[in-house]
């Protein structure tokens, strides 16, 4: 008997189950190549379309990128349009359309509505008032695939009352008083702003379009005094500046110390434009219209906005000034007839002013007179804007002429012409102007004094006293309730740039004196209600503040009681003709799908 192992297999049977085997494997290896493939396949296909998919949103980001970018071209443009301090129809017409490369750009811009006087709520000048008119911008972008985006941008173009402002000045504001001074009132600077003062306090807002220098521009100095009042009005001492802290930590430490009341150019805050066309310099508002002018140059000219217009020839003898000058009534209002020499006269060589060094021509505006002549009817007398104009000058330098004009007796201002009005008068010319005494301190009206250079005079002050030196002693205190716009001294340049300079003067002397008021905290006060403004440098000053000739003794400060006229902030309160500034702010911006 054969025995078999069980553990053995025939050969042919064993080759046979190799052989399937061995076929079973390469049905497994063929199956997972398929599946390895298909595999393949699918991330091969999933990734050519996510790169479709990236493509497309690539290109539709660069036409969002291109659309925005076309909105901030008409941004300024529209910027630029408001060197006048209005938009009008003919700027939107005039707005190009804007270039972006690899793009076709479509705009529609239009005004929307009429516009409405309401305070500003956002930006660096939000709390202000303005006409603000509503402008809507579309901006539509392609590329050469016609893939598309667009959007609109809500604007408001704003048209800001300069008189609004404590203060402000168009170039370089120095403010480095003596006698202690607290200021209640907006502090603007259209570039930048230097503080230094043993006592000086700010109630309000204090902004720079550029940089805030806790330091003197003409000579190296810091006083540690200024302070700058918080949200809850608390004066709180300045201890940094631009050059100390820059960008966000300049931005964290005034939000930390003042609640945010010190801003400048990092803080957001961007100059406002003046109500001047393009190219025309800011003291043409208070020279004579010449008959070439454009009609966008006329009517920012205060001499164009004039109901009473005087001219004085200087080359007359002007013995008699109401038959050599001319006079001319706007709006077909009664002349002034046998009134005339009783409100105005002229005195050559009137008085030394101790600053120029000279002794003006002055043609003296007696107010008292004006006013009775007015309110004899002041629906048809009515005197709203007084301009004059000085011309025929002597300018040989041994003997020329230092015209100006003197607001005497102006304690009050002639009536409104009728109770529903404010009233009130704006003064305008292109010399100097005196005023002497009280402005506008009885029966209050919005009131404007606008000049190349302005000095005011206490209510104690005696012509023929003023060449005696040192100056008498005035014990007067004199108060002015008026807008202030007028040309100043600046100092030339930045000590750290070009050496110690001779000091300009700055905002404490931008009302002048040639009077000593006793300086101190003891002294005479000068009460002044109002905004002060400067657009200019004086040309017809031909002295510096303090300057060696003249000596230090031809005044001394009075004490400084300055406050902004928050009726100002009225739009109905406004004196007659007041300028106004241009403000183009993005309030809104979406994607249209």
């Amino acid at each position: 008997m054969r025995y078999t192992s069980p553990s053995c297999v025939p050969l042919e049977r064993a080759a046979a189950t190799h052989t399937v085997r061995r076929g079973f494997a390469l049905e497994s290896t063929l199956l997972t190549l398929v599946l390895f493939g298909a595999l393949i396949g699918v991330a091969t296909a999933a990734a050519a379309a996510y790169t479709r998919t990236s493509g497309i949103d690539v290109k539709a980001t660069s036409v969002s990128y291109a659309a925005e970018g076309a909105g901030d071209q008409i941004m300024a443009q529209l910027d630029a349009a408001m060197d006048d301090g209005i938009i009008t129809p003919a700027d939107i017409t005039s707005l190009a359309t804007p270039s972006v490369d690899g793009f076709t750009i479509t705009q529609d811009t239009r005004i929307v509505g009429a516009p409405v006087n309401r305070i500003i709520t956002r930006g660096a000048f939000a709390g202000l008032y303005a006409l603000e008119q509503p402008v809507n911008v579309r901006i539509d972008a392609a590329d050469a695939a016609n893939n598309r985006a667009a959007v609109e941008l809500g604007v408001s173009v704003q048209s800001v009352p300069i008189f609004q402002f404590g203060v402000f000045y168009d170039r370089d504001l120095e403010i480095h008083n003596g006698p202690p001074m607290t200021f209640s009132g907006w502090v603007h600077s259209n570039r930048h702003l230097y503080l230094s003062s043993a006592s000086a306090t700010y109630l309000s807002q204090v902004t720079a379009a550029d940089s805030v220098f806790w330091a003197r521009k003409n000579v190296i100095e810091t006083l540690n005094g200024v302070r700058i009042g918080n949200a809850a009005g608390t004066p709180i001492l300045l201890d940094f500046d631009s050059r100390s802290l820059s960008g966000a930590s300049f931005v964290a430490r005034s939000n930390l110390r003042f609640n945010g009341k010190l801003m400048s150019r990092v803080s957001g805050v961007r100059p406002l434009r003046l109500p001047l066309p393009t190219g025309m310099d800011a003291r043409e508002l208070i020279l004579p219209a010449l008959p070439g002018d454009a009609p966008d140059v006329s009517q920012v000219r205060m001499a164009n906005k004039a109901d009473l217009h005087i001219v004085v020839n200087m080359a007359s003898p002007l013995t008699n000034v109401c038959t050599e000058a001319t006079f001319t009534r706007g709006g077909g209002r009664t002349a002034l007839g046998t009134a005339c020499p009783l409100i105005f006269t002229v005195a050559r060589n009137a008085f030394y002013d101790g600053r120029e060094m000279r002794r003006p021509d002055v043609l003296e505006l007696d107010m008292a007179a004006l006013r009775s002549f007015v309110n004899v009817s002041a629906a048809d007398r009515q005197v709203s804007i007084v301009y004059v104009e000085f011309q025929g000058r002597d300018t040989t330098l041994s003997t020329r002429d230092y015209p100006a004009l003197r607001i005497r007796n102006g304690s009050q201002l002639p009536d409104a012409p009728s109770a529903a009005e404010p009233g009130g008068m704006t003064i305008a010319t292109n010399a100097a102007l005196y005023v002497r005494g009280d402005y506008n301190t009885t029966t209050w009206k919005p009131a404007a004094l606008i000049a190349d250079v302005a000095t005011f005079l206490s209510n104690g002050w005696a012509d023929g006293a003023s060449t005696t030196f040192p100056r008498p002693r005035t014990f007067s205190a004199s108060t002015v309730f008026a807008a202030l716009l007028a040309g100043n001294s600046e100092t030339p340049c930045d000590v750290r740039t070009c050496g110690p300079q001779q000091y300009g003067g700055g905002l404490e002397n931008f009302p002048r004196f040639i009077e000593d008021w006793g300086g101190g905290s003891g002294g005479t006060p000068f009460n002044y209600t109002g905004s002060l403004v400067s657009l200019f440098t004086s040309r017809q000053s031909g002295r510096v503040w303090g300057h060696s000739l003249n000596g230090s003794g031809y005044y001394s400060p009075p004490v400084r009681n300055w406050n902004f006229e928050t009726r100002f902030r009225d739009p109905m309160l406004l004196p007659p003709g007041t300028p106004r500034l241009g403000s183009v702010l993005q309030i809104s911006y979406r994607n249209v799908f």
